[in-house]
C-alpha cells in the first residue's frame, strides 16, 4: 500500500506498517499529562514500592521525543486481551535500553530491561510509558494475552486498523485519536 499524507504533520505514512501517523503519535505522547508516572521516574528513586515495577532509563525521561518518534516508527502495535486496551511495543529505542526492573520492595533497578512499552498508546489522556523485557513480552503474545493489530476489515485493504476500530484511517469515519478513554 502506497504512502498515506497525515494530514497533521504532512508525512508519509504506510499503513500496512502504522495505523497512525508516527511522529503526531510521539507528539500526542508527550502530551499526556502523565506520561511517566511516578513509578516508573528515575528522579524518584531510591523508592520503594509494595509491587514488581520497571523504572525508565533518565536518558529517555530527560529528551522523550527521539526516543518516542523511533518507538513508535519501529515499534508494533497490540491489543492486551486481560485489561482490553492498546499497547504499542518496541525493543530498544535508538538502540538503548529503555529501562530497569525493580523487584517488589527494593529500592534501586537490580535488572536492565529492553523495551518500551506505552500502555493504552492511543488514548490522548491515559497514554503511559514503562520498560519491560522483550523476552517476557512475546511469551505473553504467544500465550495470546498480546494481540497484534488486526488489518481493516475492508475487502481488499491491507492497512492496519485504527486501534479501538475495524477498519483503518482511510476507511473509517471515526478520528485516529477516538478512543480518548
Amino acid at each position: 500500500m502506497g504512502g498515506y499524507r497525515c494530514p497533521r504533520c504532512e508525512g508519509s505514512v504506510d499503513l500496512t506498517r502504522h495505523p497512525l501517523c508516527p511522529a503526531c503519535l510521539a507528539r500526542d505522547w508527550l502530551e499526556t499529562e502523565r506520561f511517566v508516572r511516578d513509578k516508573h521516574d528515575p528522579g524518584r528513586l531510591p523508592l520503594a514500592w509494595d509491587s514488581y515495577r520497571s523504572v525508565l532509563n533518565p536518558n529517555l525521561v530527560a529528551d522523550p521525543l527521539p526516543f518516542l518518534v523511533d518507538a513508535a516508527t519501529r515499534g508494533h502495535w497490540f491489543h492486551d486481551a486481560y485489561y482490553d486496551m492498546y499497547v504499542h511495543m518496541c525493543f530498544e529505542p535508538l538502540g538503548v535500553q529503555p529501562g530497569a526492573g525493580i523487584p517488589e520492595g527494593a529500592r534501586e533497578p537490580e535488572h536492565a530491561l529492553d523495551s518500551l512499552l506505552i500502555a493504552e498508546a492511543n488514548s490522548k489522556k491515559e497514554a503511559h510509558a514503562f520498560a519491560v523485557s522483550r523476552e517476557v513480552f512475546e511469551a505473553q503474545v504467544e500465550a495470546g494475552e498480546f494481540v497484534p493489530l488486526a488489518i481493516c476489515e475492508r475487502d481488499g485493504c491491507e492497512a492496519l486498523r485504527v486501534p479501538a476500530t475495524k477498519r483503518c484511517v482511510l476507511h473509517t469515519d471515526a478520528s485516529p485519536r477516538s478512543s480518548e478513554a
